[in-house]
């Protein structure tokens, strides 16, 4: 009898003493993981080729700052709607910010004012005119858009045909891009021509007939995925004459350089404005105490000087 009470007695204890490791686990696991804040990052973009250097930077600064981090891209780019529906679903997985490359859409800023009254809203690359954002990350897209006319100006315009090829002007960065540039050259070339662009299976094709048709000597395209299909439309058409300028790039656009297929890129510093972007929620929710003073700087990059090394640190910012 006093054995099966001694029994009893031990089973009873180490049942107890189980349940109070396995609930201090629980609490020890709770506390690791609340060391992490959840920042959601939600581009405009589809491909995550379009972003390789910006995805770098916010992933060195979730490293950095103890951030858990995750990106999104879209089905189709520049959804406005989808954007909507991503907000909603990062703040229901816990984000306690979010990060946005804000479509221009009066509803898709109607529900970023209704999230940025429950956590932090900071706009990327596109601003959105509103108070009730928190902040607001921005690239030099007027001075890229001057400096890239410039070039183009002084390598010689006054007889040549130029074809711009106009996609995601709904987006405040790349139409001041635009605007900047033509500031520059428009009434100084032969012809400017303004081509709205459109994403299709058969994008290349089509731009290839486009070409045929408009004769262009030079091509100027806004934003980095179409700079690619220019450049792949050329080279496919053996037009090495066509000169083919550019904002940005994609992991494919270096090898276009090379080649001399892209004649040059403004290319900004992306792996920087990632970085100040989860800098800056972290601010915001008084989470760093770090003084981050990187810029948003941008080269001029061709194939001359693709090798520097400061152009190298712009094209490749993982090599550091």
């Amino acid at each position: 009898m006093k054995l099966k009470n001694i029994f009893f007695i031990f089973s009873i204890a180490v049942i107890f003493f189980g349940m109070l490791y396995f609930i201090s686990f629980d609490v020890a696991q709770k506390d690791i993981q609340s060391v992490y804040t959840k920042i959601s990052v939600i581009t405009r973009e589809s491909s995550s080729e379009a972003i390789v250097n910006l995805q770098q930077g916010l992933e060195q600064a979730a490293v950095d700052m103890d951030v858990e981090m995750s990106i999104v891209t879209l089905t189709e780019r520049n959804n406005a709607q989808e954007q909507q529906k991503l907000i909603q679903r990062e703040i229901n997985s816990g984000a306690e910010a979010i990060i946005i490359m804000p479509v221009e859409d009066e509803e898709l800023k109607k529900t970023i004012e209704i999230t940025a009254e429950k956590i932090p809203v900071i706009c990327m690359s596109n601003s959105l005119q509103s108070n009730a954002i928190s902040a607001t990350i921005l690239g030099q897209d007027e001075e890229m858009g001057k400096e890239l006319g410039r070039r183009i100006f002084v390598k010689g315009v006054f007889n040549k045909n130029i074809l711009i090829l106009e996609s995601s002007l709904q987006c405040d960065a790349i139409y001041k891009r635009e605007t900047a540039l033509l500031s520059m050259i428009e009434n100084r070339a032969k012809s400017v021509l303004k081509q709205p662009f459109e994403f299709s299976n058969n994008t290349v094709q089509n731009l290839e007939k486009i070409i045929q048709q408009i004769e262009p000597d030079i091509i100027v395209t806004l934003e980095p995925t179409v700079l690619d299909i220019a450049a792949e439309a050329v080279q496919h058409l053996q037009k090495s004459h066509i000169m083919v300028y550019g904002f940005g790039m994609t992991t494919k656009t270096p090898s276009y350089i090379e080649k001399e297929s892209v004649t040059a890129s403004m290319i900004q510093n992306d792996f920087n404005l990632g970085y100040l972007s989860i800098y800056s929620a972290m601010e915001i929710l008084d989470k760093t105490k770090e003084r981050e003073k990187g810029m948003i700087d941008y080269a001029f990059v061709n194939r001359q000087n693709m090798y520097t090394k400061e152009n190298q640190r712009l094209l490749f910012p993982f090599v550091r």
